[in-house]
């Protein structure tokens, strides 16, 4: 019969039940990462040299990275930047009994950059400038459609029927499918139609299944600062960030026994909301030394951002089957989650190397470091014990793992022309056991720069390619689905600016 109730039996492992009570309450190791994992895009010139000027400076953007950058500037600057994203993903359902490659696209014109520096010379001899930067630049963008098809084994509701038997209460998920579950008395444990009782096992004939996520949003920060320079040897500063955030995912799921190799089950839905706005405030402080007149080596660190999150969540699940020759099943709707928690990210440590080039331009590499394990969740404040949160960062420190991100890029002058170039590789931050080491997200750029007095206009093209995966759904003992996916974006910058203007601050 059709469980009304569900009778609980413990069979899974403690660490098995913390994962699923992370899930429940709505933030996961994906969340975490979402809002912990970004790199600015910048100006059109930062973009255009692959984001490797933490040692070179002269550009606002620096303040999101190596503040100490703007202690080069001897004359203000303005500048803005609009921008065009394009994001392809392709979406493959691993081992699929049929060609399972969907092709879904997404376009955002973008303000990836504005930027203010005042340069304020000073009348000391050692202490040669004095200069104040404001800057918002983009630091991720989140916007993204992905869309699956494929025809596998396994069902939603077989995750769903897990959860309820390891005892678990999960409003957004397992609770909406106990109207559509079979109570067998004699295991004392609830089933779903993927079970085959015959055979005492689940079932392997393949169903039809499709979903789309449909992404929207950035993360973008604002950065106030001072930097100065000493005797042109060092060059410090430092600089407050205020980021902030908007996210919204609608996530559309459908499973149907086209073929009917599933006794009694039709097709079920599966619909998720979430509404994220969050922001937060961190510390970015950065040296860059001169050895000598053409040599630079720089170094930043930035404090953790600390994040308070609001957040509005809510699922629909609906389930149709066949009894006794008649259609039954109907829909059951969630409550609707509405929530504040807050968010600590990692610190992270940079390091960068660059060398003029005669009087012709230069070269510059740069790299950071990121533990992202040490991301955590809390709901009241980080010292309190909850379970939910515990259960959040207990998924991040299996999952998660540290990153290291290379940059390389360079400028040549050809008066009156700049052309630059540059190549990024970011680790993709999951333990090994998930990942392959050689995953990273790889990005490619170019650009050129044109001066006409105080007047300056860049140009910077940018290409970005990233393999990962995904869950349609979670399952614990029972095989689940996995979406392998590849997006790339392309992006391209345009910065207009003035230099030299007005006096210092």
């Amino acid at each position: 019969m059709r469980a009304n109730f569900p009778n609980m039996k413990t069979f899974l492992s403690t660490a098995l039940a913390l994962m699923v009570a992370a899930a429940v309450n709505g933030q996961t190791f994906s969340d975490v990462l979402r809002y912990s994992y970004f790199s600015p895009q910048g100006s059109a010139r930062f973009a255009a040299t692959g984001g490797a000027l933490t040692p070179m400076g002269v550009d606002a953007t620096t303040l999101h990275t190596n503040p100490a950058g703007i202690g080069w500037n001897r004359y203000n600057m303005a500048q803005i930047t609009p921008g065009f994203s394009l994001t392809n993903t392709r979406a493959d359902l691993a081992n699929s009994t049929e060609a399972a490659t969907v092709s879904d696209a997404a376009a955002t014109f973008t303000l990836p950059s504005v930027g203010l520096i005042f340069a304020g010379p000073t009348r000391s001899v050692n202490w040669s400038t004095l200069n104040f930067g404001v800057s918002v630049t983009r630091l991720a963008d989140l916007n993204q459609q992905l869309a699956f098809a494929g025809r596998t084994p396994g069902s939603i509701i077989e995750g769903f029927a897990e959860v309820i038997d390891i005892g678990d209460s999960d409003p957004y998920g397992a609770d909406l499918a106990l109207p559509f579950l079979i109570e067998d008395p004699a295991t004392n444990r609830v089933y779903s139609d993927f079970y085959d009782f015959d055979n005492q096992t689940t079932r392997d004939e393949p169903i039809r299944r499709s979903g789309l996520y449909d992404r929207r949003g950035s993360i973008n920060e604002a950065a106030v600062g001072l930097g100065g320079n000493y005797r042109d040897k060092v060059l410090w500063g430092f600089s407050l960030g205020i980021p902030f955030f908007s996210f919204d995912e609608v996530y559309t799921y459908e499973e149907v026994d086209d073929q009917d190799v599933i006794p009694a089950f039709e097709n079920a839905e599966f619909d998720q909301n979430l509404n994220n706005s969050g922001t937060g405030f961190n510390l970015k402080f950065g040296l860059t030394a001169l050895p000598t007149e053409k040599l630079r080596i720089s170094a930043a660190v930035h404090t953790p951002t600390y994040w308070t999150i609001d957040e509005q969540f809510s699922t629909t699940f609906g389930y149709f089957y066949t009894d006794n020759g008649s259609a039954e099943g109907g829909r059951e709707l969630s409550p609707l989650l509405s929530q504040a928690y807050n968010l600590r990210t990692p610190w992270r440590f940079m390091a960068g190397v660059g060398a003029l080039v005669g009087e012709r331009g230069f070269v510059s590499v740069d790299a950071d470091y990121t533990d992202y394990t040490s991301n955590e969740i809390s709901f009241d404040d980080f010292a309190t014990a909850n379970t939910v949160s515990d259960a959040v960062n207990a998924d991040v420190d299996a999952i998660l793992g540290s990153s290291i991100g290379l940059r390389a890029g360079g400028e040549l002058n050809l008066d009156p022309i700049l052309v630059r170039a540059g190549v990024g590789y970011r680790q993709v931050p999951y333990a090994e056991y998930l990942n392959n080491e050689d995953e990273a997200i790889m990005t490619y750029s170019a650009g050129a720069g044109y001066s006409l007095g105080k007047f300056f206009v860049d140009l910077a093209a940018q290409y970005e390619s990233y393999a990962s995966f995904q869950s349609p759904y979670q399952t614990l003992v029972v095989p689940g689905q996995t979406i392998l996916t590849d997006r790339s974006r392309v992006s391209v910058l345009l910065t207009v600016g003035f230099r030299g203007f007005g006096t210092g601050f």
